[in-house]
């Protein structure tokens, strides 16, 4: 727009000197205005005895040949053609397609109607990591299963928790240990406090004990996970 607003202003300084050249300088301004102070309107001859008047000649004006004119006629219609086709250009057709696509864009907005109520749902924390826990609830469970000692089991089971709550954004922060971790997030989701202690004290004997775990610590591993799993519940009742 600015662009177009220079050449306008550029092709109207060129139109006005092109009519003042096809009209000569005499025609641009019209009028006899004041005539100079001092300066005779008429001339006087003294005859012998007899006094005559004679009126001043006008000035001979120049005159514009046709073919000046003609010409700068044509050049003032081309200069018109122009400015009109730059205005269309430069401000009617950038115009026009702005307004053609804000309309495109509220027929679509039309057609998809309004947006689903599930793209503006936000799941607080608890929520987030009980949908976490549940849907890696199996995988978990086979894992405590497969682990080829009940030491490894017990560590991967605790530890799949912190994967399962950072995947639902809730991170660990820089103070806090693993288990304290593991805790926090399962006392957010309000999981059966007696099988989280059994689940912590199992885990922290396979990490830090130096005796053998038996199988009977894999079970009451598995007891312990089953039972947290079973009190995480969702609002839409999904709890297993």
């Amino acid at each position: 727009m600015a662009v177009a607003a220079v050449v306008a202003t550029a092709l109207l300084v060129v139109v006005l000197a092109a009519w003042a050249a096809s009209i000569g300088p005499s025609g641009v301004l019209t009028g006899t205005g004041p005539s100079p102070v001092g300066t005779p309107t008429e001339s006087t001859s003294v005859d012998a005895g007899n006094r005559a008047t004679v009126p001043q000649q006008p000035a001979h004006e120049p005159h514009t040949p046709s073919w000046l004119r003609i010409t700068a006629f044509v050049v003032d219609i081309a200069l018109a053609v122009l400015a009109v086709y730059l205005f269309l250009r430069f401000l009617i057709a950038p115009l026009g397609r702005f307004v053609a696509q804000r309309h495109r864009e509220r027929l679509r907005r039309r057609r998809r109607g309004p947006p689903a109520e599930e793209d503006f749902t936000v799941l607080d924390p608890a929520q987030a990591v009980s949908r976490s826990m549940l849907a890696d609830a199996d995988a978990q469970r086979e894992e405590l299963l497969a682990a080829d000692t009940p030491r490894n089991a017990v560590v991967v089971c605790w530890h799949r928790f912190e994967t399962q709550a950072a995947a639902a954004g809730v991170a660990r922060r820089p103070w806090e240990t693993s288990s304290e971790y593991t805790m926090r997030v399962l006392d957010l989701v309000d999981a059966h406090q007696p099988a989280v202690s059994r689940l912590g004290a199992l885990y922290r004997e396979a990490r830090f004990s130096e005796h053998e775990l038996t199988e009977t610590h894999r079970r009451e591993a598995l007891d312990a996970l089953d039972t947290i799993h079973r009190t995480v519940g969702l609002p839409a009742g999904a709890a297993r």
